[in-house]
């Protein structure tokens, strides 16, 4: 029995857990993540949720093992078919992948991903938006020492690197269209006459289900080339399918 099987198992006899849906799987690094399903975390806080999860792994798992989960994100029967089906509610804090349409209709993808390589955790993100030739990213490393130095337990460390390679993507998208926003100035537009200012004060990247990563044929060579840079983390896998369906779709376009 494999440790998913343990951990699938060690759920499931939870006394704790009303119906629980287990959906775990390895990373490329043959690290653990996944979901854990119930709605006994509706009336609960992240905090609640993620404790009534950790707890029990402390209890059943010896560090080593421990090590090897990187994260189990809790989420009620409602919140999993938004998952599956895309449909995501306002209140979603975690996803690999995220757009954003701004008013001149450039669409900027975001591709953000935690894992851990040997003793050292990795983050990173890309952002890409075709129209405008932008393709840019960060790789963060955080080995052994530093996750000693944060003090993080297992249960907070990938929410922790997740938070902060988001904000460090999410503001690099801001300061683009902060850019943008300045060069309008230049036509005397101000303030809420000038379309970019939602920028300041509206901003919303969405999350994006992995059944809706249609790309454009310019997207698929801009985010393939920007993946090369990547190490191999999970989510290559995902976007190299992707990519694969995007070009397939883009074929079978045809001029009417």
């Amino acid at each position: 029995m494999d440790l998913i099987d343990r951990i699938t198992k060690v759920f499931n006899d939870y006394e704790v857990l009303q119906s629980p849906i287990i959906e775990l799987y390895f990373d490329n690094q043959k690290n653990i993540v996944g979901h854990v399903t119930d709605n006994i975390f509706k009336n609960k806080s992240d905090e609640e949720s993620q404790a009534l999860i950790w707890d029990e792994l402390k209890k059943n798992f010896d560090g080593q093992e421990l090590s090897k989960i990187i994260s189990i994100f809790h989420e009620t029967l409602e919140e999993r078919v938004q998952r599956i089906n895309g449909y995501f509610s306002k209140n979603v804090k975690h996803s690999n992948f995220w757009g954003h349409l701004t008013p001149d209709q450039t669409r900027y993808w975001l591709f953000i991903d935690v894992a851990k390589f040997e003793n050292t955790y990795k983050s990173f993100y890309l952002i890409i938006n075709e129209k405008e030739g932008v393709s840019s990213g960060l790789t963060f490393e955080y080995p052994k020492e530093v996750i000693e130095f944060m003090e993080l337990e297992f249960s907070e460390i990938h929410d922790e690197l997740y938070q902060n390679v988001f904000e460090n993507a999410e503001n690099d998208i801001k300061l683009l269209l902060m850019n943008k926003y300045e060069k309008l100035t230049d036509q005397k537009l101000y303030g809420k006459a000038n379309r970019y200012w939602y920028v300041f004060e509206d901003f919303k990247l969405n999350p994006v289900s992995k059944s809706h990563l249609i790309f454009n044929s310019k997207e698929v060579k801009i985010i393939r080339k920007g993946l090369e840079k990547i190490d191999d983390f999970g989510i290559k896998n995902t976007l190299n399918k992707a990519l694969q369906t995007s070009e397939i779709f883009n074929e079978l376009k045809k001029p009417i």
